[in-house]
């Protein structure tokens, strides 16, 4: 059999981070079984769809590298076709139409809750009142349970007895999602239905759909939701954000992958896996039962990894794209820094803004406030700079000696002058090292920069 997956989300809102989960857990099946993942829009809910959605989710997996196989498919162009199957339920007698008004409706369901009973309208053995507006209801079975083997939850089961007489067309002419989604499903030919776990109670109704049309039933597989760290419903608080929004933060597109692996996949301890290894390992098996925990500093750990990963070329491109005035020294400064800005960066965010100093000459954005200094800091800083007039770095040893000579000459210790040096050279007082900030600036932009901040002082 070639498998054939799916990811079907919604165009309502962004893609969150549950739906790109699902959508990854369905791209790594599919590449591991050689077949097709395909998206499919559900925008049949007009009024709540909308086409910012739609391009946010595309640009999303996007970025993730979850693109599908073939075109996107969308399911309000399939309404003929559901009306249609729709139609042949109802002549099979798999169905029939309901004409019960609102009021009568909910007196029933009542009933039926009190009772302990499914719902069961009085059409469902009563001829066709032609006058009025009907909705077309799936005849379910009285008796029995309802089986499915799913390849996560392992064989789950419910009685018949709890199962309603569900809608499959509503009295405006549309299908319900129950009854768009088997049919688009089918005429799809999906193999595997990979989604979250809230979707098992619908697949037991939409098995009656596949029966009653003597379908083959696809393999379900439902993921245990996405919890917060304290166990909740994820949400915004947690960092249930979009994935675009990610993006922005400064996240990999591969950090993101291989955290959400680690959410529910129990992928022998390499919690770093990039899409090609983990498409060749992928299996639903070590797919958990219990709900994950989202945990936005692990994701971070993860991510810094894979920034330690990356090639100095490929960081230094990422960090200079965002600049606007590069010096012409900034390519060579972000090399050589590069070791030490990764040390503490957890995403290319931490990287730009660790390094700005290193990128720009422009002195107005890097030393954006004006150090506090008394007159005793000029002087010294007016010495530290004379010292550098006709020095040459040749080596970071040789640097060292000249630096402690001057501390000695000015008979001072490196803690009274240090943090001036920093905010004069860096504007910011970077977490690296001073003698690594000489030799990464040079002799001349040393000068310069002290220069510039004794002179805007002054």
């Amino acid at each position: 059999m070639s498998v054939i997956t799916r990811f079907a989300p919604s165009p309502t809102g962004y893609l969150h981070i549950g739906g790109a989960r699902t959508a990854l857990f369905n791209f790594l099946f599919a590449k591991r079984h050689n077949g097709k993942y395909l998206l499919r829009i559900e925008d049949t809910d007009q009024e709540r769809s909308t086409e910012t959605a739609i391009n946010a989710i595309k640009s999303g997996l996007n970025w993730l590298m979850l693109t599908p196989d073939e075109k996107t498919i969308f399911q309000s162009d399939n309404l003929h076709r559901h009306k249609q199957v729709a139609e042949i339920l109802l002549k099979s007698g798999r169905a029939y139409k309901c004409y019960l008004n609102e009021d009568e409706q909910n007196k029933i369901r009542q009933e039926c809750i009190k009772n302990g009973l499914p719902f069961r309208s009085p059409w469902r053995d009563k001829e066709n009142n032609k006058n009025n507006s009907f909705v077309l209801r799936i005849r379910m079975p009285n008796e029995g349970k309802t089986i499915i083997d799913d390849m996560v939850q392992g064989k789950v089961q419910v009685s018949n007895k709890q199962l309603d007489d569900f809608v499959l067309l509503r009295s405006n002419g549309l299908p319900t999602y129950m009854l768009a989604v088997v049919v688009d499903d089918y005429d799809m030919g999906i193999t595997h239905v990979i989604r979250g776990d809230d979707h098992l109670n619908n697949a037991f109704r939409q098995y009656w759909i596949y029966q009653a049309l003597n379908w083959k039933i696809p393999n379900f597989a439902h993921i245990p939701l996405i919890h917060g760290e304290d166990g909740a419903k994820l949400s915004k608080r947690h960092g249930a954000l979009g994935v675009n929004e990610y993006k922005e933060m400064g996240f990999l597109p591969n950090g993101i992958n291989a955290y959400l692996m680690n959410l529910g996949w129990k992928n022998f301890e390499n919690n770093t896996l990039e899409l090609n290894q983990a498409s060749k390992i992928f299996d639903l098996n070590h797919i958990g039962k219990s709900p994950s925990r989202f945990d936005f500093s692990k994701l971070k750990n993860i991510n810094s990894q894979l920034l330690k990963k990356l090639s100095v070329n490929d960081l230094t491109t990422l960090v200079l794209k965002t600049v606007q005035n590069p010096s012409q020294n900034s390519k060579d400064r972000l090399h050589k820094a590069m070791p030490y800005l990764l040390e503490r960066a957890e995403t290319i965010n931490d990287l730009i803004q660790s390094s700005m100093w290193l990128c720009t000459d422009d002195y107005k954005n890097i030393f954006k406030e004006t150090p506090s200094l008394n007159e005793t800091d000029l002087i010294r800083l007016s010495s530290f700079k004379d010292s550098f007039q006709n020095y040459k770095i040749s080596s970071k040893n040789e640097l060292e000696n000249h630096f402690n000579t001057w501390l000695a000459k000015e008979n001072i210790k490196i803690k009274e002058i240090g943090r001036h040096l920093r905010l004069c050279l860096t504007g910011t007082g970077s977490s690296i090292d001073l003698l690594s900030i000489f030799y990464l600036l040079g002799c001349s932009e040393i000068v310069k920069r002290i220069d510039y901040n004794i002179n805007c002082l002054n």
